[in-house]
């Protein structure tokens, strides 16, 4: 008997066999279990290669999610502070507004000498200078 094998054991054609004397070529049950067997452990590493790439893309998957969480929480966290610092100015703007208010109260009753419009006039202009500073 003469041996006609795929060499590679990747090919869907059983190995056949020829028989010098008929001259018939025929598949041997043997030969059918060692080509199925070839079949099963290729199939078999394939699935695990597939398994593998499944798990990588499930990490892959939990990464971007804990990504897009961490993404979501500093972005509550900028959007808060731009709130805050929106606010800001109107604030200062208020203070300033009340401080000049109360300045102009004390200036028109024209008391001189009065330790509170002296007190009056140093904390609105350190509050001017540090509105300047905040607006700038």
């Amino acid at each position: 008997m003469k041996c006609q094998a795929d060499k590679s054991g990747l090919s869907n054609r059983p190995v056949l066999w020829t028989d010098t004397t008929t001259g018939k070529m025929e598949v041997t049950r043997a030969n059918l279990i060692m080509v199925s067997e070839l079949r099963l452990t290729e199939a078999e590493q394939k699935m695990q290669e597939l398994a593998l790439h499944i798990k990588m893309k499930e990490e892959l998957l939990k990464d971007l999610v804990r990504t897009g969480k961490d993404a979501q929480s500093v972005s509550r966290q900028y959007s808060l502070k731009i709130t805050e610092l929106e606010q800001e100015p109107e604030q200062t703007k208020m203070e300033l507004d009340e401080t000049q208010k109360r300045l102009q109260e004390l200036e028109s009753k024209d008391l001189t000498g009065i330790p509170e419009k002296a007190k009056l006039q140093k904390e609105f202009w350190k509050k001017m200078d540090a509105a300047k500073v905040k607006v700038q």
